[in-house]
């Protein structure tokens, strides 16, 4: 496989069919919890909504690796958005009833989204190399915040200034989902090698090497996502009570992450890696820290606007080095989905527990403090990744 520092005819097929899908989720992912929240105010409820959907992320891993190695990642994609699309309708069709259901849609859109992001981390594998990864990232980083400003933006003004606004943007995410699976026919199809088996994988895992460092800092990086990808949203809800202003939130932090990706894809290199890594690791920390004054609109405001400048520096080296440590050898990238599962595993299982300490947390107490305190300690743990990596960047390699 040879490998330029640029991007191919079919790395920027599998930019646009990713990109329609982020619009696509931009639309209505922003608003689920929201959703729910305005149906039952329950943090715990949210929660557990979130701790399904992890759930089923995870086993979605395992039962997809069989599905790809017996056929294509093609089809992992396409399966994936036709049950998000199940999930969507399910929503619409439950309405306000919806919380009772809390298990069940968490599932649906759990199976679909882990059907859907390994078949595209399997395609980025064999798509990108060490020497465009950086790019590639950089690109679809940009892309990415494109999609998360302007689809949630949208969906808030829908919802603020019409009578049916859940129901419109639920359907035009259906219709954005069909657009991406057509794109998805015009990407090549590529079976992958031998039957699924995570023997040699786990112990790769088990045992101290490369590959072991970056499934821990995996799990770290999960229990931070965990929470975060659906308390901070909710909170900028409460504090303003508006949809069109946490689509305005979404639209300014969106902004500001679209410049930073811009600035990582063109200065990270595999010898920056490590230095990149720490700075994001220690300014997401940073970020948090406006909130022990107190929780409302303007320190989430610098929250949002900390976590998009620097969100880039963490995610970008991390996401490269673990592709690069699984193409480092033939008999390794014949097992890719093999170790994208066990890495989705480990990443999964993390988010599964800070979600699950996070419900029990709430049933304990809804004291602002102790969230803000619970966030803080969570995006601490980024520099355990951070220690983890430093065994696995190219400087100390």
């Amino acid at each position: 496989m040879k490998q330029t520092g640029k991007l191919d005819r079919q790395s920027w097929l599998l930019l646009l069919m990713n990109t329609l899908y982020l619009i696509s989720v931009g639309l209505s992912n922003t608003f689920v919890n929201i959703y729910l929240w305005k149906v039952k105010k329950d943090y715990a409820m949210i929660g557990w909504f979130n701790f399904f959907t992890f759930f089923s992320i995870l086993a979605t891993f395992w039962i997809g690796g069989h599905l790809i190695k017996r056929w294509d990642r093609v089809i992992s994609i396409r399966l994936g958005v036709f049950i998000l699309a199940i999930f969507y309708l399910t929503v619409l069709m439950l309405g306000p009833s919806a919380t009772n259901y809390v298990a069940l849609l968490g599932l649906l859109l759990g199976i679909g989204a882990g059907f859907y992001w390994l078949g595209y981390y399997v395609m980025y594998f064999e798509i990108t190399g060490p020497e465009n990864r950086d790019v590639f990232n950089g690109v679809n980083g940009l892309l990415m915040s494109m999609a998360a400003g302007g689809a949630p933006l949208l969906a808030g003004w829908l919802v603020s200034h019409q009578a049916n606004g859940y129901r419109l943007i639920f359907s035009i995410s259906l219709i954005i989902f069909t657009l991406a699976v057509v794109v998805s026919f015009f990407i090549t199809k590529r079976k992958c090698e031998g039957h699924f088996s995570l023997r040699s994988v786990w112990n790769d895992t088990r045992n101290v090497s490369r590959w072991h460092y970056v499934v821990f800092s995996y799990f770290f990086w999960g229990m931070r996502e965990g929470v975060v990808v659906f308390l901070v949203g909710l909170l900028v809800f409460i504090a303003s009570s508006s949809e069109l202003t946490v689509g305005i939130y979404a639209f300014l932090t969106s902004t500001l992450s679209l410049v930073s990706y811009y600035i990582v894809g063109k200065w990270i290199r595999p010898h920056k890696r490590e230095y990149s890594l720490f700075i994001g690791a220690f300014m997401l920390i940073v970020a948090v820290l406006p909130l022990l004054s107190q929780i409302r609109f303007s320190t989430l405001l610098l929250l949002g606007i900390g976590t998009a400048l620097f969100y880039p520096f963490f995610a970008v080296p991390l996401v490269s080095t673990s592709f690069d440590v699984i193409g480092e050898s033939m008999e390794k990238a014949k097992l890719r989905v093999e170790y994208i599962v066990i890495r989705e595993f480990a990443f999964s299982l993390g988010r599964l527990l800070s979600t699950l300490l996070f419900v029990l947390l709430v049933m304990a107490t809804t004291a602002t403090k102790a969230l803000v305190l619970y966030l803080i300690g969570l995006n601490l743990l980024l520099m355990l990744c951070w220690v983890f990596m430093r065994n696995v960047f190219p400087t100390r390699a």
